[in-house]
């Protein structure tokens, strides 16, 4: 096996991604129809919903409860890492406690680290690694072109993967931490400072507040 990324530090190991966790595919447009969808239930995350490392909102698409428990084997857990499977590119998002027990739709591959590898793999490192630029052009290259661009959990399964000792990987996931809550901070700040204008700017022209 080729590794992406080289050269890597002598204590580092190189694995295949499914040595340490399971692939599962999304079910089948035969489990999970469109006919399922109810207006409150258990939501189902679809390639649409999965933005920059993160679930971008509240999936539209939810299921009874009943169905849900029928639907068991896609239940999402927190730490599970989600891939959107049909894009013309790769993007995924790390579960989190908030989408725990939420259902993976069709159009998702989702990667969870097995108990005997949790003292291998983190899955926060896991997501590290799959926004390194090599990692995501190694996905896309393996994307089938067609005319809905896709690709496989076997692919899934078999990309290489960079592994360094835990410690590292912890270190990893430490400053990846600062900087996601550095970007939500600015976000926040953007989202007020929006919002600010849009109330302030029309009673500023309207002449209701002067400008001082």
């Amino acid at each position: 096996m080729e590794p992406l990324i080289s050269p890597t530090p002598d204590n580092w190991q190189h694995r295949r991604l499914d040595e340490l966790c399971t692939v599962q595919s999304g079910p089948g447009g035969s489990i999970l129809k469109a006919t399922d969808r109810v207006a409150f239930g258990i939501p189902v995350i679809k390639t649409v919903d999965i933005g920059d490392g993160r679930i971008t909102a509240a999936p539209p698409f939810m299921v009874g409860e009943e169905k849900a428990r029928r639907l068991d084997r896609y239940r999402l857990a927190e730490d599970d890492i989600l891939l959107a499977r049909l894009r013309a590119t790769t993007s995924h998002a790390l579960i989190t406690s908030v989408e725990s027990g939420w259902l993976m739709g069709g159009s998702t591959i989702r990667v969870r680290v097995t108990e005997a590898a949790g003292s291998e793999l983190l899955p926060r490192y896991l997501s590290c690694y799959l926004r390194h630029p090599s990692v995501h052009e190694f996905l896309t290259r393996q994307i089938k072109q067609g005319l809905v661009p896709s690709f496989t959990s076997t692919i899934v399964g078999g990309l290489p993967l960079a592994l360094p000792p835990l410690e590292i990987q912890r270190r990893v996931v430490e400053v990846a931490q600062a900087i996601h809550d550095k970007i939500e901070a600015h976000e926040q700040i953007i989202h007020a400072t929006r919002e600010l204008g849009g109330a302030l700017i029309p009673r500023l022209v309207s002449g209701e507040v002067t400008a001082t």
